[in-house]
C-alpha cells in the first residue's frame, strides 16, 4: 500500500459574509509522502447550496503545497439562518482512505425580508366578514411585526387578531382580520379599501390592502 500523507490549512479560518456577497477561505493542501496523488477538497451535503470548492480536485507532487479555494455565497433568503456556521472540510486522496479534514467558521449576516397577504384580496357581505392575513417570512432572522387596521372611508369597524406576529425563517405566521359595515346599504354595491399596516422589527414597514364589497339589501335599479 503506497504512503500518503495529506495536510491541511485554512485561511483565514474564520470570516463574516453578508447574504447575496461572496466571501472565501484558502486551502492549503501539503504533500509529505513519497509520491504525487490527486486529492478532492469538499465541503458538507448540507452547506452545498452556498458553498462550493475550486478547483474541486486537483494533483499535489511531493513536498508540493497546493492551494485551492472554498466559496461561501449566503442567499438573501431563509437559508442559510444568520449566525455562526461551523464548516467541515474534508481533503480525499484518489485511492487512498486517508483524509485531511479542516474546520471553518462563517458568520452569516442578518437579512430582513417580510411579506404580507390578505385572503381573500375580496370578499363580499352585506354587512361583515372577515380575512386571514398572512406574514411570511423571506429573510434569515425571526421577524416580529405590530399590526394595526385603517379604514379610509370611515364607514367600517375593523380590527385585528392578535395585534403582533413573530416569524421564523422561511415560515408564515396569520392573525385574523374582521370587517363590519357601521350601515346597512339600502341598494347596490359599494366597495371599501381594507388596510392593515404591519411595522417589522428591522425593517420596512407594510401596507397590504385588500377590498371588501359591501351588498345592498336590493339589488341596483
Amino acid at each position: 500500500m503506497r504512503a500518503v500523507g495529506i495536510a491541511m490549512e485554512l485561511k483565514p479560518s474564520a470570516l463574516a459574509v453578508d447574504p447575496g456577497h461572496l466571501g472565501s477561505m484558502k486551502v492549503h493542501l501539503t504533500n509529505s509522502g513519497p509520491e504525487p496523488c490527486d486529492v478532492a477538497v469538499e465541503v458538507p451535503t448540507r452547506e452545498r447550496d452556498w458553498s462550493w470548492v475550486h478547483p474541486e480536485s486537483c494533483p499535489v507532487a511531493p513536498g508540493e503545497e497546493v492551494v485551492v479555494a472554498v466559496f461561501f455565497k449566503p442567499a438573501c433568503g431563509p437559508h442559510p439562518v444568520a449566525g455562526s456556521h461551523t464548516v467541515d472540510i474534508v481533503a480525499r486522496a484518489a485511492g487512498d482512505a486517508a483524509t485531511a479534514q479542516g474546520q471553518g467558521t462563517v458568520d452569516v449576516s442578518p437579512f430582513v425580508d417580510a411579506a404580507g397577504a390578505l385572503d381573500p384580496m375580496v370578499a363580499y357581505d352585506p354587512m361583515a366578514t372577515s380575512y386571514t392575513f398572512h406574514l411570511e417570512n423571506r429573510g434569515n432572522v425571526a421577524v416580529t411585526a405590530a399590526l394595526s387596521t385603517d379604514d379610509p372611508s370611515g364607514a367600517l369597524e375593523v380590527h385585528v387578531q392578535p395585534t403582533s406576529l413573530c416569524a421564523e425563517p422561511g415560515r408564515t405566521a396569520t392573525a385574523t382580520v374582521t370587517v363590519r359595515a357601521r350601515k346597512k346599504l339600502r341598494r347596490g354595491e359599494h366597495t371599501y379599501r381594507v388596510c392593515v399596516l404591519a411595522r417589522v422589527e428591522g425593517g420596512s414597514d407594510l401596507r397590504i390592502e385588500g377590498a371588501f364589497r359591501q351588498q345592498g339589501l336590493k339589488p341596483a335599479k
